[in-house]
C-alpha cells in the first residue's frame, strides 16, 4: 500500500467512525438493573509499512503522521489538532510514561507524540518523557534533557533532592496497593500518557499500558503475586494516576509474544502497528488478543495453559477503569487488518 493510499484509507475509516468518540470513558463497574448498556470503548489499531522497522529504524515524523490519523479516528474529528484537543489543553503539563526495562518503548514513538501535539499548540517544553531512572532512559536510547528547547526527559530519581528518592511524601492507597508515586506525576503533571510497548510478561502474561505504571510507584516488587492481579489494576486506580491519565499508546511496531519482559528478538515480529485509545483496559485487551493470536499461530500454548493468565483486565473493568470484554470494545482498524498477525 502506498503512503497516499494509506492515508486516503485512514480518512475513510475516520469518516466511518463518525462523530461518536470513545472520550470520555463510560464506567464498566456496577450497573443498575435496567440501565442502558455502557458505550463501547473505541480502540484504534493503525498499521503501516513505515512502522515495520521498529526501534531505531522508525522516523518520528512518519510516526507522528500515523498518530495523527489514529487520533482523528479515535475522536471522530476531521482535523488532527481538534482530535488531540479532545485529550489535552495547550496549558497542560504532560508526562509521557515510557517503558525502558528489557524491550523498551521506541524513543521515536514518544518523540512522535510530542511532534503531533505541536499541532494543537502544546509546547514541547511542557512535555516530559520519563521512567524510573535517568540511567534506564539513556540505556533505552532516550536523550536526557532538563531544560532548553524540546521535551524534558529524565527519571523519577532526578527529583530525589525533593525527598523520598523522587517519590511523593504521601502514601496513596487503592485496593491491595499502598505506594509512593513519582513526583513527576504528583508535583509536575496535569495530564498523563502511558506509552508502552506490546510484549509478553513471564508472570502477568501481558505487560502493556496498565503495568507500565509499575514504573511510577516506589514498591512494584511487592505486587507480583497471583499473576500481578489485582495489583496492576489497583496501581492504575491510585488517584493521581487515574485522575490524570488521558491517553494510552502501545508501540506494536515489533511486538514480543514470548520471553518477556526482557528483550528476546527471536520472538519479536514486524506487526507494524500502534494501538491507541483513552481506555487503558480496552487498549491492553486488544494487545492481549494480538499476542494470543500470534502465539496460537506459531503453535505456542495459551497464557492460561502456561499458568499466567492476563487476570488484571477483569479487575480493571471491575474497578471502572475501562472495558475488558470484547463486546464492549469497538476496534477501528486502519491499514492492514488488526488480527492479520502473519
Amino acid at each position: 500500500m502506498t503512503r497516499r493510499r494509506f492515508f486516503a484509507r485512514a480518512a475513510a475509516s475516520t469518516a466511518l467512525a463518525g462523530a461518536a468518540a470513545g472520550l470520555p470513558l463510560a464506567s464498566c463497574a456496577q450497573e443498575e438493573p435496567g440501565a442502558a448498556p455502557p458505550a463501547k470503548s473505541r480502540v484504534v489499531v493503525i498499521r503501516h509499512d513505515s512502522l515495520v522497522a521498529g526501534g531505531d529504524g522508525l522516523s518520528p515524523k512518519r510516526v507522528a503522521e500515523v498518530l495523527d490519523e489514529a487520533a482523528k479516528a479515535l475522536a471522530g474529528e476531521a482535523r488532527a489538532a481538534d482530535a488531540w484537543a479532545r485529550c489535552f489543553k495547550p496549558q497542560d503539563r504532560l508526562a509521557v510514561k515510557v517503558n525502558c526495562l528489557g524491550f523498551p518503548t521506541s524513543p521515536a514513538v514518544a518523540e512522535a507524540l510530542v511532534q503531533a501535539l505541536g499541532a494543537m499548540d502544546l509546547p514541547a517544553e511542557r512535555v516530559t518523557l520519563w521512567d524510573r531512572t535517568s540511567r534506564e532512559l539513556r540505556t533505552a536510547g532516550y536523550t536526557l534533557r532538563s531544560g532548553g528547547s524540546g521535551p524534558r526527559c529524565y527519571g523519577t530519581d532526578a527529583l530525589a533532592p525533593r525527598g523520598n528518592g523522587g517519590y511523593s511524601a504521601d502514601v496513596f492507597i487503592s485496593g491491595g496497593t499502598g505506594s509512593l508515586i513519582s513526583r513527576i506525576v504528583t508535583d509536575e503533571a496535569t495530564a498523563l500518557v502511558s506509552a508502552a510497548v506490546l510484549k509478553d510478561h513471564n508472570l502477568a502474561g501481558l505487560t502493556g499500558v496498565m503495568k507500565n505504571f509499575y514504573g511510577a510507584i516506589h514498591n512494584p516488587n511487592k505486587y507480583h503475586d497471583n499473576n500481578c492481579d489485582p495489583f496492576i489494576a489497583d496501581a492504575c486506580a491510585q488517584k493521581p494516576i487515574r485522575d490524570r491519565l488521558r491517553l494510552a499508546i502501545v508501540d506494536a511496531t515489533r511486538p514480543q509474544y514470548q520471553g518477556g519482559p526482557a528483550s528476546r528478538p527471536q520472538w519479536q515480529w514486524p506487526y507494524g502497528g500502534l494501538i491507541v485509545g483513552t481506555d487503558p483496559v480496552a487498549v491492553d485487551r486488544i494487545g492481549c488478543e494480538i499476542l494470543s493470536r500470534k502465539r496460537a499461530g506459531v503453535g505456542m500454548k495459551s497464557f492460561e495453559a502456561e499458568q499466567r493468565p492476563v487476570r488484571y483486565l477483569a479487575s480493571g473493568q471491575a474497578l471502572g477503569l475501562g472495558a475488558a470484554d470484547l463486546d464492549r470494545i469497538e476496534v477501528v482498524s486502519i491499514g492492514r487488518p488488526w488480527l492479520d498477525i502473519e
